[in-house]
Formats: structure tokens, sequence, C-alpha cells
């Protein structure tokens, strides 16, 4: 990674967000990296800490598109205790990308808490950058002098009413790869992120608000943690081959077939459904071509696509493994490497992001 330039960013996750300062003006051991907790998980821990009492005339969730996992639990524990939840449409969209199944769940969609409302009031927000200013502050690290910041986000994607809201985000990746089959793109500049996702339109709003530098970026997590593996030496010194990548998050399992440096192949499945012998025989399959959308084994994932014919798993070069599941193939007779960009794998996904602001803002900016 050359060049000249400072950016800040942030991958969140359901367990955590990683977050790096990369600075081209120092050793990358030396850039600042914080692993703190995930923001949904902090904002459920809020919201299961109002009691009853607290919120027995009501409850109103203002603010941003955030994560659901955590968040959207403890909203459903409340009004599975009968609290009358009220939620803005932004808010909304953190539960479900569908806001009729939102409002199918009892919550009632209010731009503003109704009149004479008296109940809790609470504001969603993932990247109030405040405590993050203020502690790289502190150790003489500013964020007014960014060259681009970047965030990586899940996004499922709006789905109309009886359409699967499991294929929607797939779809718009296979569409991007067809475009450019570069894994990088699947990222977004701030003004090319389609209407569909919410959460990642609401992430870059926020940079925005918070932040003077000009270059914005936003992607999925997942593609963010593929990229980061190939900011990993053994893995990008076998780039131009073959490669397996999968990153096994907490709530995805994404795996990507490249072959000289393209995507070939995507698949996206639940990480809970997955038994570690089953899933590397159907990887098997899926790396010889032979793998269905319509298989069994994928009626609970998110998809698959091919783009080219693969090599089969006999001509994958390397089987790549990152996430904080990445153990999901142990005991299986799979050989794998778990990639540690920069001596960390927990900033695989920010290096991913570092590699797509690095490749969208190529000579238009010093980094």
């Amino acid at each position: 990674m050359t060049g000249t330039g400072r950016i800040l960013a942030l991958d969140i996750g359901a367990g955590t967000q990683d977050i790096l300062l990369y600075d081209t003006g120092k050793k990358l051991e030396n850039c600042v990296k914080l692993v703190l907790p995930s923001p949904g998980a902090l904002m459920a821990e809020t919201l299961r800490s109002l009691g009853a009492e607290k919120t027995a005339q009501g409850l109103f969730v203002g603010g941003y598109t955030v994560g659901g996992g955590a968040f959207s639990r403890a909203i459903k524990e409340h009004l599975a205790a009968g609290t009358r939840v009220w939620m803005s449409r932004e808010a909304a969209f953190s539960l479900r990308n569908n806001l009729a199944d939102v409002k199918a769940m009892g919550v009632t969609i209010l731009e503003d808490p109704p009149p004479g409302f008296e109940g809790v009031l609470v504001l969603c927000d993932e990247l109030d950058l405040g405590p993050l200013r203020d502690l790289f502050a502190s150790v003489g690290e500013s964020l007014d002098d960014l060259d681009a910041a970047a965030v990586a986000v899940q996004d499922h994607g709006i789905y109309e009413t009886g359409e699967s809201n499991r294929k929607t985000r797939l779809a718009h990746m296979r569409r991007r790869l067809e475009e450019d089959p570069d894994p990088l793109s699947l990222s977004y500049l701030e003004g090319e992120i389609p209407a569909t996702f919410p959460r990642m339109f609401s992430a870059a709003r926020r940079l925005r608000d918070q932040l003077s530098c000009e270059k914005i970026l936003v992607m999925d997590t997942a593609p963010a943690a593929v990229a980061g593996c190939l900011a990993d030496r053994h893995v990008a010194e076998r780039a131009g081959g073959n490669l397996l990548l999968i990153n096994a998050g907490n709530g995805h399992t994404l795996a990507c077939v490249t072959s000289g440096g393209e995507a070939v192949a995507v698949l996206e499945h639940h990480t809970k459904k997955l038994e570690p012998r089953s899933f590397a025989e159907y990887l098997k399959a899926f790396c010889a071509g032979e793998a269905r959308d319509e298989d069994d084994f994928m009626a609970s994932g998110h998809g698959l696509f091919y783009l080219q014919d693969p090599p089969g798993m006999g001509g994958i070069d390397l089987v790549a493994v990152t996430g904080p599941n990445r153990d999901l193939l142990e005991g299986t007779d799979l050989e794998v490497y778990y990639p540690s960009p920069g001596g960390d794998m927990m900033m695989t996904g920010p290096l991913g992001l570092v590699r797509a602001v690095q490749r969208r803002f190529e000579g238009h900016m010093n980094v």
C-alpha cells in the first residue's frame, strides 16, 4: 500500500467495531488500531436497562438506521412485554428492510413522538464519532485532516412484501461484479449507494455530517473482509492464481473464488446453519461449479452465483479463512490459512476498506 495520506476505516460488525487510522507516513504496525464493542450491542444494553416502570408510557426510537441483531432483539423484548413502541422511518429500517414487516411486529412508525408523549426517548446511532474523536485527540491524533473515511456495515437491502430478504443483497453483488469482477468493486462511493441500502446510506451520511474529508466510501462487511484477506502478504503473493477466500462472520459466512484477482463465484450462508464437514464438502462442489442456488444445502442461505467456470478444488492454490468464526473448517480435510494482514486478524475488514479507498480513488487523492 503506497502513497501518502490518512484514512479512517471503521468495520462495524455484530460483536465488535474494528477501527484503523491508516497513515501512510507510518509503518502499519504503528498506526492507531482499536477493537471496541459493537454499537448495536451497546444500544441493546441501553434498551434492556429500561425497566417496565420507565417504559410504562411507551418507547420512542428515533435516529438513524443501525445494525439489527442485538438491537432488534431488544426492541422485540419490549414489544413482547407489552411496551408500546414508536419508531421513526429511518430507525425502523434497523429492524427489517420492509416497513410493512416492522409494522406487523407491532411497531408504530412515526417521524416524531406522538402529541403529549411522556415515555422514553432513545436515539439509535452507530456512528457517533464524538467519543472516538476525543479518544484520538488524547493520543495526539486528529480526525480533522483526513484524506478519506470508509465504513463497512452489513445491509440486506430493502425488499418487497413476499420477496426473500436473503436474496436482495446477493443480487446487488452479482450485478456489481458483472460490471467489474474486482472484489473491490463491491464498494460504493458516497453518491453511488443504491436507495435499497438504507443502512449504508445512513452510515455515509453520518460520516459526511461529522467529517470534513471529501472522500467517503461504504462497503458491506463481508466483501470488506474478503478484500482485506488480500492485504495479507501470503495471500497477496498468490492472488494471481486461484483462491478461495472465506469470511466466517457472526451472522453470515461469505465464500468467494477468485482467479487472477477477479471474482469467479460467490456463496453466502448463515454461519449458525453451517456444520464444518458438510460445509467443507459443499465448498468442493461450489469450487467445481456443481453447486446450485436451489440445492437443499442453500435453502436457509442467501444464495450463490457463478461469473465464470471455477477451477475446481484441485485448482485452488490457497483457502484463506478470516472472521470471528474462522475456525469453522477446523477438523475437516481442507487445509486452510488464516490471514493476519499487518499481523492482526482483527484489522482484516479495515484494511479491506483501505484497499477499496486506494483503488476507487486512484489518481484523485494522496493515498
